[in-house]
């Protein structure tokens, strides 16, 4: 299959498992926040916060694990490739291992540790252990998926989320219609299609890469040494994501309330699935910067960075636009029963980064295929460790409370954007510094088009029920960014993308 197809295949894949998660998601957040209570759901997002607290540990070898093992593949170094893949296996195995029994006993204790409402203690423990088993099965079967990107087949990686998805979906439906309501069974059901996936992921990569083997006799702790220099700077990221995001319930937990924590997960849901749309959309260009990388065709990688940068442009306008439009009529219709303005205005303050950085976060991943990451690893912290301080500091001298928490990081994550990451990817790119800011100075031009337009259909039409909000806001969001890609698109562009996605449906 050629690289345009391929490509094609890979972006249809991914959006449609996108879609998919987030219909599954739409009805089941109503529906939890319905029934177990916003200040409940809150806990699910708190356990997946502390479990992205353990994972700073492994990042430094899995976010590089595909960049070292891909470039040794396509270079025909078979011996060392597997060298690399058996050697990142078993040391996520000795991870999961070891960080299981301290797991254990800080979950057994979590009352003395946060805030708990005594009559969910004991959901919320068990919600706590299913939630770290299910990282573990993450963790130890993470190499396994190196081989999609390797082998530029993200469509299968898409297939098999879609089919757990599902699978999740249909787990939920049972339990939620034959017992009691609880947040526990979000864990259990997440546990499951994690599982599926592990197994999935094992059958494909003997597969398609048959001939990546794995030996423990090819393990050696020189291959993880060598590729933890690289990723200690990943580590590094992840751990200051944390100090300007991932800290954010559990700040509100401690120091505001577990009503304000359920307010602000459910307000995190959004621009959480935006993100993740964006971000997962974006890897569809990762395979063509790791080959070309690799064959050091510089300027023909910079030529599709610039094209990814159109591309996110166009798929960025149109959730944020819509966000900004209709997010209040939005939350009035989905979760009624929580305060809805706040949770309207909390959501746009935690999507304010996107609206800076969503066009370019294709360059977060050619950080990786370039082994660049230490300035931007070092600029992350700084900016984590402010941002903490700063909370900290209003939250103690102003009564801002919950709005304290989003509003600093996400002012300091706009300037991070636009100041920092754009010339750092231009630089990956070996590009002058500055050669992506006329980029992104259309995407925010665009991005302001849409939201003024679906603002102006807003004003004029009361959106008071689903029929109105999908067709008149979802059609004129869909209209603006129709427009944007007409005027962003060159006719060449938008003829391509028409006959590639006619060719993959055909």
């Amino acid at each position: 299959m050629g690289n345009n197809r391929q490509f094609a295949v890979n972006t249809i894949a991914t959006a449609l498992n996108l879609v998919i998660q987030f219909g599954i998601n739409f009805f089941l957040t109503s529906y939890l926040v319905r029934t177990v209570g916003s200040t409940a759901f809150g806990f699910w997002g708190l356990a997946n916060s502390f479990v992205n607290y353990a994972l700073i540990i492994t990042t430094a070898l899995n976010s590089m694990a595909a960049r070292y093992i891909g470039i040794d593949y396509h270079r025909g170094n078979m011996r060392h490739a597997c060298g690399y893949f058996s050697s990142v296996f078993v040391a996520d195995l000795l991870f999961a291992l070891i960080i299981l029994l301290p797991s254990c006993f800080a979950i057994f204790y979590i009352d003395k540790l946060i805030t708990v409402p005594a009559d969910i203690l004991l959901d919320v423990k068990t919600l706590f252990y299913i939630v770290f088993a299910n990282m573990c099965c993450n963790v130890i079967f993470a190499v396994f998926g190196c081989a999609f990107v390797i082998k530029n087949r993200l469509d299968i990686s898409s297939t098999l989320n879609i089919i757990s998805s599902v699978m999740k979906a249909s787990i939920l439906v049972v339990l939620y219609w034959k017992f009691k309501p609880s947040i526990v069974y979000l864990g259990t059901a997440t546990l499951c299609a994690s599982i599926f996936i592990a197994v999935c992921s094992v059958i494909f990569t003997k597969r398609i890469t048959p001939e990546l083997r794995l030996r423990y006799s090819y393990s050696s702790l020189k291959s993880v040494k060598t590729i933890v220099s690289s990723g200690v700077w990943n580590s590094l990221n992840q751990l200051s994501v944390v100090l300007l995001h991932g800290l954010d319930l559990l700040i509100a937990n401690v120091l505001v309330s577990a009503t304000a924590m359920g307010l602000l997960s459910v307000a995190n849901l959004i621009p959480g699935v935006i993100g993740t749309c964006i971000f997962t959309l974006a890897n569809v260009f990762t395979p063509r910067f790791l080959e070309l990388y690799s064959l050091e065709k510089y300027t023909e990688m910079f030529h599709d960075l610039r094209n990814s940068i159109k591309f996110l442009t166009v798929i960025t306008c149109l959730p944020i636009s819509f966000l900004v439009a209709f997010g209040c009529p939005f939350y009035q219709l989905w979760t009624p029963d929580t305060d809805v303005k706040t949770v309207y205005n909390l959501s746009l303050i935690v999507a304010l980064p996107l609206f800076s950085g969503g066009a370019i976060s294709s360059t977060n991943y050619l950080y990786t295929v370039a082994d660049k990451v230490r300035w931007q690893a070092i600029a992350l912290l700084v900016t984590g460790v402010l941002n903490v301080v700063i909370v900290y500091v209003i939250l103690k001298t102003t009564n801002l409370g919950v709005y304290a928490i989003v509003m600093v990081s996400a002012i300091i994550g706009f300037i991070r954007n636009f100041f920092f990451n754009a010339p750092l990817g231009a630089y990956c790119a070996k590009q002058k510094l500055t050669a992506l800011w006329p980029d992104l100075l259309v995407s925010y031009a665009c991005l302001a088009f849409c939201c003024i337009f679906g603002l102006l259909i807003n004003h004029f039409v009361n959106l008071n029920t689903w029929v109105k909000l999908v067709f008149i806001g979802g059609g004129s969001t869909l209209l603006s960014s129709l427009i944007i890609a007409h005027f962003l698109l060159s006719y060449s562009q938008r003829v391509w993308l028409f006959n590639r996605i006619k060719s993959t449906f055909r």
